[in-house]
C-alpha cells in the first residue's frame, strides 16, 4: 500500500490497484492506472464512471481477484459540528491471504465496532486517521467538548488500532492539509510518543507522501525501510479535516 497524503492511499492486491478517498486532482492522477476508486463518505452518484456501486456495512464487492468488504466505522457526517447527513463506511480489501483496512474518518464515540472487525479479519495493516487540518490540541479539546468532535486524535487512533489487532498501523489524515496553527508534524510526533509509551512503536509505520509499505508475507515482520515510489473518482470529495 502507498500513502499519497491526507486519507488518500492506494492498495495493490490480487493483481488489482485500488485508490481510497482521493483528495485533489494532481494527487489522484499521481496514483497511476487504477481498477477501482473507493470512497468512505461524502460521495455522489454520477461523475461519468462506467459503474458506481454504493455499499453498506456487510456488503462484499467482487473486484476480480479482490474481495472488498464494507465495514462499519464511527464518523459523524458533520465538519465543525455533529450532523447525520452522510453515511460512512470503512473497508477491508482482501486477496492472496492479505487484508488491508481503511477506516475512513473516525469520530469520538463508541468504538466497539472495531472489536468486531478485529475478530472477523486478520489485518496486515490498518489505515487510521490521527489528525487533520488543525493541531492535536484542537482535537483533544473537542474530545471533551459537548459534542465530542467529529475527528479523533493520535491517542484514540492507537486505542482503535489495539482493538483491531492489526499487524501494522499506518497513520493517515495528517500533515497534508494544514491551517498553520501548529506544525504539520504534531500529530505524527504525538502518535510515536504514545506508541513508545505503550511498547507499540515497532507496529507503527509512518509513511512519507508516495512511500510504499510492502504486504508480502516475507516482509510482514521486516524492519527494512519502505520503498519510495514516484509521486481515481468517484465522487468529488470535500476536503476532510
Amino acid at each position: 500500500m502507498t500513502w499519497l497524503g491526507h486519507a488518500t492511499a492506494t492498495v495493490e492486491l490480487g493483481g488489482r490497484r485500488l485508490l481510497f478517498d482521493p483528495l485533489g486532482r494532481a494527487r489522484a492522477r499521481s496514483a497511476g492506472p487504477l481498477d477501482a476508486v473507493v470512497i468512505t463518505h461524502a460521495h455522489v452518484a454520477d461523475l461519468g464512471f462506467a459503474r458506481v456501486t454504493e455499499a453498506e456495512p456487510g456488503d462484499h464487492i467482487d473486484l476480480g481477484g479482490v474481495d472488498l468488504v464494507a465495514v462499519p466505522t464511527r464518523h459523524d457526517g458533520g465538519r465543525w459540528r455533529k450532523s447525520d447527513t452522510t453515511m460512512c463506511n470503512g473497508y477491508v480489501a482482501m486477496a492472496e491471504g492479505h487484508a488491508v483496512h481503511h477506516a475512513g474518518d473516525v469520530d469520538f464515540s463508541e468504538h466497539a465496532v472495531f472489536d468486531a472487525i478485529g475478530k472477523d479479519f486478520q489485518l496486515d495493516a490498518s489505515l487510521l486517521p490521527i489528525g487533520g487540518m488543525l493541531p492535536v490540541w484542537y482535537y483533544r479539546w473537542r474530545k471533551g467538548a459537548h459534542d465530542r468532535g467529529v475527528h479523533i486524535d493520535p491517542d484514540c487512533a492507537l486505542d482503535i488500532f489495539e482493538r483491531l489487532g492489526a499487524r501494522t498501523l499506518v497513520p493517515v489524515h495528517w500533515g497534508t492539509v494544514n491551517l498553520r496553527l501548529g506544525p504539520p508534524s504534531m500529530a505524527r510526533r504525538r502518535l510515536l510518543a504514545i506508541a513508545n509509551q505503550r511498547g507499540a512503536d515497532h507496529r507503527v509505520r509512518v509513511l512519507d507522501h508516495g512511500e510504499r509499505l510492502p504486504l508480502d508475507r516475507h516482509d510482514r515482520d521486516s524492519t527494512a525501510p519502505s520503498t519510495p515510489i514516484a509521486p481515481i473518482v468517484s465522487p468529488t470529495i470535500e476536503p476532510k479535516i
